[in-house]
């Protein structure tokens, strides 16, 4: 898979994709036990996004690639448009959304991706859309997009609990 298909494909690996988007909602509460609400806020560093703006992210991400991946499932080449991670990342602020809800939003979208991808026919893993930056994308790529953008985001939870846990 190219790169600019999948621009996470280094994260992932030749990990199995499907086990990792089964455990990551596990993982992120594994990570962030113990961990106040207020340390769940605070970025780890000036610049850097804090653990519930990442699961924010996380979550608002499931939103994006399940109605892409709908698209792909349900019509015929669909044009994908990319958008702007930054000001999504700050809405659960401006929506006031408790961590524990933030949380929840992304398991009940992970739940809800996870069914269509695994329920399936092989052929269905093959359809495709045209993504405005990205050019053609499968279902098969979205699998595989899923896992490593995860991998990645558990790896910034994991230094940024580091640095919150310690202050």
């Amino acid at each position: 898979m190219a790169d600019t298909t999948n621009p996470y494909a280094k994260f992932l690996g030749d990990k199995e994709p499907y086990f990792v988007l089964r455990s990551t909602a596990d993982r992120i509460q594994e990570l962030t036990a113990g961990l106040t609400p207020e340390q769940l806020a605070e970025p780890p560093e000036p610049g850097k996004w804090s653990i519930h703006q990442i699961v924010a992210h996380l979550a608002d991400c499931e939103l994006v690639f399940q109605t892409r991946a709908r698209m792909i499932m349900f019509q015929n080449n669909p044009t994908l448009i990319s958008f702007d991670q930054e000001p999504w990342v700050l809405g659960w602020m401006r929506e006031n959304e408790p961590w524990e809800e933030t949380l929840m939003r992304f398991r009940v979208l992970r739940n809800s991706i996870l069914r269509l991808f695994l329920n399936a026919e092989g052929h269905d893993l093959e359809r495709y859309g045209t993504h405005n930056e990205r050019g053609v994308q499968t279902i098969a790529d979205y699998v595989d997009m899923l896992a490593g953008h995860d991998i990645n985001h558990l790896q910034q939870i994991e230094r940024a609990r580091g640095v919150v846990a310690g202050r």
